[in-house]
């Protein structure tokens, strides 16, 4: 009896579809469409989650990040006229760093400065990366040709630099690119090496209209010092940085959010114009 009541309702369902046709239709197209979004919101949410998992990779799971920012009492009287800003981390900071904190491996400075470069007829807003060999070694960057910066380049304050694969490919277009002089600025460097390209440089932003280019840091300090002159509207400002970041290496895993803590109370010490983001990419 059971099985004829179920045999009866399986007929008259196919009974009502049938005569139904479009409305049974629209239904099964509304349920394909449905299942298809869900699918496909779950992909996109799957490789977004993979993308930022790999540019975590990428920064160091063991790293910490220490990054310059203008203060807000700074951005509030900027517009007035021949004003000097000075903020963000300090040499002194490396130093502090390097010095009390045993579970801390490497820290390796950063200082940014935007030029122009030119090779000949081509220009482009070049963005000045002076660090150390070290940084190549913490952030992990596949070397596309020549070399990346040395020690040596270091002691001899060699005027040496390494683009981006997007930035050789703008400002070298087919030339051959290593070994290659290009003027920076009021000064000439010599291409060393080509990195490939990534959207995010130790936690750096890179805009797509720049072109990097990573030189000695010794060498950046002495061409460009630690003063910036900004013009607006008529009144200039001047920013004093001396560095715009650090990157800091931390022996294990588990020392990274000790060590994160422990930084941040050294900057609330030493910054009280809160002038530093801390970032941990664990």
């Amino acid at each position: 009896m059971h099985r004829l009541r179920i045999a009866r309702n399986i007929r008259l369902g196919i009974r009502t579809l049938w005569l139904h046709k479009l409305r049974s239709f629209l239904t099964v197209l509304g349920v394909v469409f449905g299942v298809g979004s869900v699918v496909a919101m779950l992909s996109v949410g799957e490789g977004a989650s993979k993308e930022a998992l790999e540019q975590i990779r990428k920064l160091g799971s063991n790293n910490i990040i220490i990054n310059s920012i203008k203060p807000a009492e700074d951005e509030a009287i900027s517009s007035k006229r021949q004003f000097l800003s000075m903020y963000g981390v300090l040499y002194k900071d490396v130093a502090r760093i390097e010095q009390t904190m045993p579970t801390v491996r490497r820290v390796v400075p950063v200082k940014i400065v935007r030029k122009e470069g030119r090779l000949r007829e081509r220009a482009f807003e070049m963005r000045l990366i002076g660090t150390t060999p070290v940084w190549f070694e913490l952030v992990r960057r596949d070397v596309l040709a020549g070399r990346v910066l040395s020690w040596q380049d270091f002691d001899d304050f060699a005027p040496v630099c390494v683009l981006t694969e997007h930035g050789a490919r703008r400002l070298l277009a087919t030339e051959h690119t290593v070994g290659q002089p290009i003027r920076i600025g009021s000064n000439t460097y010599e291409v060393v090496g080509i990195v490939r390209s990534e959207q995010s440089s130790g936690g750096i932003e890179t805009p797509d209209q720049l072109v990097d280019a990573y030189i000695p840091l010794n060498v950046a300090r002495e061409h460009y010092g630690d003063l910036a002159t900004r013009r607006t509207s008529g009144s200039y400002l001047r920013e004093r940085v001396e560095l715009h970041q650090i990157l800091v290496e931390v022996s294990s895993s588990e020392q990274v959010e000790p060590v994160a803590g422990a930084i941040a109370a050294m900057f609330e010490r030493f910054h009280p114009k809160n002038d530093v983001m801390i970032s941990v990419p664990l």
